[in-house]
């Protein structure tokens, strides 16, 4: 028997939108899953339709609002490849307004505003963390958020749990941290994160390592202006709580808050420095 009915507002993304083809998902799905923009032709290959198949979906996809259009920089003779991307919504005034207030009160109550924001970061996380299916599939193909082909939970949770960060295991009663996933292992683990900082509202684009990031616009852009050291410390924290019990070192972990003009700069640790 079904309770009554819950009170209040509906959920913020719960108005209805225009279905999309299967295919035309599986190309927006692709751009979402990868750590930066895609050309045509990788899309068609990642996807197995033909490019000009690819092209019609990924211009509708602009169109439409769902994916960005870019070029890229000219290199050698010919017409530059155009690059897409997942596009990435503007948050709500009220709810960026609300992001400043709350950086404010850090800043102003807490004895260590850059360690507090640090916290909330990984709450951050543990919250998308525990609102995701628990895996994703990357731009290889393979699923984040499961086992690798070790047996080892890579970026998630094992069967049965609500997220992508694995459970420390348990031995003889006492808790261990997980061993160190291989070199193809942490590749996954990287990009589950450059993904998730997407879905958590970043532009973000980065090198086929995905080690160097580069955050080209911020949900919360105003309040990181204002706090720039609490709410960068939010920003280090959600993205050190996303690698929380992956096996990939978070000491590496680097943020620079306007590196340069129109970016952040981001870099995760390779395999090679775990």
């Amino acid at each position: 028997m079904s309770g009554p009915p819950l009170r209040g507002p509906r959920p913020g993304g719960t108005e209805p939108v225009a279905p999309i083809s299967k295919a035309r998902a599986a190309v927006l799905e692709r751009l979402r899953a990868a750590a930066d923009p895609l050309t045509v032709d990788a899309l068609a290959a990642e996807t197995g339709q033909h490019a000009n198949t690819v092209r019609e979906h990924l211009d509708a996809l602009a169109a439409s609002g769902l994916a960005t259009r870019t070029t890229a920089s000219r290199s050698g003779r010919g017409r530059p490849a155009s690059l897409y991307a997942p596009a990435v919504p503007d948050p709500p005034a009220g709810y960026a307004a609300l992001a400043a207030a709350l950086a404010r009160h850090i800043a102003s109550t807490s004895a260590d505003p850059a360690a507090a924001g640090d916290q909330a970061g990984r709450q951050w996380a543990h919250v998308l963390a525990g609102a995701d299916g628990g895996s994703r599939t990357d731009s290889d193909g393979a699923t984040v958020g499961g086992a690798d082909s070790d047996g080892a939970t890579i970026g998630g949770a094992g069967a049965g749990a609500s997220d992508r960060r694995p459970h420390l295991a348990r031995t003889g009663g006492a808790i261990s941290a997980p061993a160190v996933p291989g070199a193809a292992a942490q590749l996954r683990t990287r990009r589950n994160v450059a993904a998730s900082l997407r879905d958590a509202g970043f532009g973000i684009q980065g090198n086929a390592d995905a080690t160097d990031f580069s955050l080209t616009t911020c949900p919360i852009l105003a309040a990181a202006r204002e706090n720039t050291s609490v709410v960068c410390a939010v920003h280090l924290g959600l993205v050190k709580g996303l690698l929380e019990g992956s096996g990939v070192r978070e000491d590496g972990v680097e943020l620079v808050p306007f590196a340069a003009p129109g970016i952040c700069t981001l870099h995760l640790p390779s395999a090679a420095a775990t």
